[in-house]
């Protein structure tokens, strides 16, 4: 139960609370530590509801070269960001580097690349970031296995009761907490604007059939059911999709598919393929894990079969698109992504899709940060960047609050600047995401038609392709 009311018992305080323990709380706990002026003037803690520290420790039990299935995109001054001015130390053995994303539009004959953008980014795991934020904050700031049962005020102070018995009040508390956030129903009710995209988005860590020898670069093309991106990992053997999907593409790939091969190889088939025969496969897919009874012998059938057409098209288009046998040898590797093995099943989860903006960040003594107050479609990878944009313009507001004597928590003149300067940035990259998704979406001839040459189109303009190389590499 969150609401105003006057709170009597006594409470520990700080001056900041923050809410949500994932990689924006704690990149928010680290950003505090590691800010002078912050650091000695004021008192903060962090109340997370999950054990942190079990997570960790089974994320560290792990190999450099394994993966867990959470990674996102982190642009190249963010990653400056994390490493120098907050020192975490970031497990760079498990970051990797990729230059330039090649974009395909599945409605083409050929599924030739359409956009080649020149951009620079970084793949790196969530629990990657979590851990080294963690190790870079003192354990005493961080209060885990702990939930928010309740927000009162007292004295215009909020008053949080938690589910450790204990109570806690703040001059400012931070809501890090995500798309259901507590903190975020106590600001204009949580309202805002989006909708949810009735789809999901699939991850799960790939197995290269060869290992790559070229530079890596990332990969997506726009299906009908929504963009798939696949994007490489610090070896040069494994990569990492997003694959925005129905509800029944993600039963499929998340509860019915047995076999890690078959959902790998209808990747290799949604990239090599043209629409007719990709969506043939996905359909004798679908109708194999139909049944209570796998048929072993008919799943390596298809397999074989997707196997077989791959081949034959990819030598059909190396043939059109290159002079020599010499060039025919490498127009597959530089024009499309790494063949796949499989997909590690056990990597393979899913979230739903939405999009959504709150039309306020902030009130007096309450503000939100990341996914607390925006959600975006994955196809742009910007989720955590928008989030790390947001810390550190609020860390920039409080340091100019306390050198000027102004209280932390003042929303005209602290929270509100924060609001407005971080708004349109956000709000820019949430409508451009959700307008390539809903133009990729639209399964419509006309409209495929001019998507085509739209892309034709886009593909000639250096000034627009650049403005969108410099968003996703976070560049000004």
């Amino acid at each position: 139960m969150f609401k105003h009311t006057r709170y009597l018992k006594n409470a520990q305080h700080y001056d900041i609370v923050i809410v949500g323990g994932g990689p924006a709380g704690l990149t928010m706990l680290s950003a505090l530590k590691n800010n002078p002026k912050i650091n000695n003037k004021l008192t903060y803690k962090l109340i997370e509801s999950n054990n942190l520290s079990k997570d960790i420790k089974n994320y560290t039990d792990l190999s450099d070269d394994q993966f867990t299935n959470r990674l996102i995109s982190i642009t190249p001054k963010n990653i400056e960001f994390l490493t120098s001015k907050l020192k975490l130390p970031l497990n760079f053995n498990k970051i990797s580097k990729f230059n330039g994303i090649s974009v395909f539009n599945g409605t083409s004959d050929f599924n030739k690349a359409r956009i080649d953008i020149e951009t620079e980014s970084y793949m790196c795991e969530i629990m990657n970031i979590v851990n080294a934020n963690y190790q870079n904050n003192q354990s005493n700031n961080i209060l885990e296995m702990t939930k928010v049962k309740e927000i009162h005020f007292k004295d215009t102070y909020p008053v949080l009761k938690l589910t450790n018995d204990t109570d806690v009040s703040a001059k400012l508390v931070i809501g890090c907490d995500g798309y259901n956030s507590c903190i975020k129903k106590l600001i204009n009710n949580g309202k805002g604007n989006g909708w949810s995209y009735n789809s999901f988005g699939v991850v799960g860590n790939l197995k290269y059939k060869y290992p790559i020898t070229s530079s890596s670069k990332g990969w997506q093309i726009f299906l009908n059911s929504g963009p798939l991106a696949h994007l490489p990992l610090n070896n040069k053997d494994a990569g990492s999709m997003v694959w925005s999907c129905n509800k029944p593409m993600f039963d499929l790939f998340t509860k019915r598919c047995k076999n890690g091969q078959v959902l790998g190889r209808l990747i290799n088939c949604a990239y090599v393929l043209d629409k007719p025969d990709y969506e043939y496969y996905l359909h004798k897919v679908f109708d194999l894990y139909e049944s209570e009874t796998l048929d072993s012998r008919l799943e390596n059938k298809i397999i074989e079969e997707m196997d077989n057409r791959v081949d034959m098209v990819a030598e059909k288009l190396a043939k059109i698109n290159t002079s020599n046998s010499q060039d025919n040898m490498l127009y597959m590797e530089e024009n499309y992504p790494p063949l796949l093995d499989s997909v590690d099943l056990k990597t393979v989860g899913g979230f739903p899709l939405k999009v959504f903006h709150a039309d306020e960040y902030s009130k007096d003594r309450l503000v939100l940060i990341g996914d607390a107050c925006h959600n975006t479609h994955p196809l742009a990878g910007q989720g955590l960047n928008m989030g790390i944009e947001d810390i550190k313009e609020l860390t920039k507001q409080l340091e100019i609050a306390l050198d000027h004597g102004v209280d932390i928590g003042n929303n005209e003149l602290v929270l509100k600047k924060y609001h407005q300067n971080r708004v349109l940035e956000n709000s820019m990259m949430l409508i451009g995401t959700d307008f390539l998704h809903k133009l990729f979406s639209i399964n419509h001839p006309a409209i495929n038609n001019l998507t085509n040459v739209g892309m034709n189109i886009f593909n000639s303009l250096d000034t627009v392709k650049d403005w969108l190389s410099f968003r996703v590499s976070g560049k000004n």
